[in-house]
C-alpha cells in the first residue's frame, strides 16, 4: 500500500498539475508530460520521485527540457532509442531541474517537498504557477533560440553560429545547454543533411 503522502503527491500531479499542462498542450505518459509541435519540436516536463523521501514526506524533482526535431533525430541516430517519439528532459538541447522560491522547495536537497497530505494542494498551486508563469515562457524562448540555430545550420550559415549561440534568451529559469559551441558534433551532422 502506498504511503498517504505519496498518494497525495500522485493526486496533486493528476488533479492539479496535469490540467494546467493539458491547457498548454502537453500530453501525459506516467510522470512525463510532453508537448510535441507539428514540426516535431519538444518540450518535456518530468516528475521524478526522490528516494530520500519517506514516511510522512515526499521529495521530488521537476525536470525540464526542450529540443528541436532535428536535435532529436540526431540523438536518435547517434544513441538509438526513441528520442523523437518519447523524448526525455535530458535529451534536450536545453534542460534543467525546476527550483522555486516556495515553501514547497527544499533548497538543501534541490527538490520539491510535500511535508504532509494537507500540503499537497498548496504545492500543486505553487507548481502550477511556476509552470505557467516561468517555465512556459522559458520553453518558448529556448525553442525559438534553437530553431534559429537549426535554420542557420540548414542554410549553411555556420559562420553565424558564434553570434547566435551567444545570443541566449534571458529567462527566469537557468539550465544546461547541451548544444552551446560551434564545434559540437551536431553541427557536422546538420551539415551532412544538406
Amino acid at each position: 500500500m502506498e504511503r498517504p503522502v505519496r498518494q497525495a503527491y500522485l493526486g496533486m500531479i493528476s488533479k492539479q498539475v496535469a490540467p494546467v499542462l493539458r491547457g498548454h498542450g502537453f500530453k501525459r505518459s506516467r510522470g512525463t508530460f510532453r508537448q510535441i509541435s507539428d514540426a516535431g519540436h519538444a518540450a518535456v516536463i518530468e516528475f521524478q520521485g526522490s528516494r530520500a523521501g519517506g514516511g510522512d514526506v515526499s521529495l521530488f524533482y521537476v525536470n525540464l527540457g526542450v529540443a528541436t526535431a532535428s536535435w532529436l533525430d540526431w540523438r536518435q541516430e547517434r544513441f538509438g532509442g526513441d528520442h523523437r517519439g518519447r523524448p526525455t528532459a535530458s535529451d534536450g538541447q536545453w534542460w534543467t531541474r525546476l527550483g522555486a522560491a516556495s515553501r514547497h522547495y527544499a533548497e538543501p536537497f534541490g527538490c520539491w517537498v510535500i511535508g504532509s497530505v494537507v500540503d499537497a494542494p498548496d504545492c500543486g498551486v505553487a507548481l502550477g504557477r511556476e509552470l505557467t508563469e516561468r517555465v512556459m515562457p522559458t520553453f518558448d524562448a529556448w525553442l525559438a533560440h534553437y530553431v534559429q540555430l537549426d535554420e542557420a545550420l540548414a542554410d549553411g550559415r555556420e559562420s553565424d553560429l558564434p553570434v547566435l549561440l551567444a545570443a541566449q534568451p534571458a529567462g527566469s529559469v537557468d539550465g544546461i545547454q547541451n548544444f552551446s559551441r560551434p564545434s559540437h558534433p551536431y553541427v557536422e551532422w546538420m551539415g551532412s543533411r544538406r
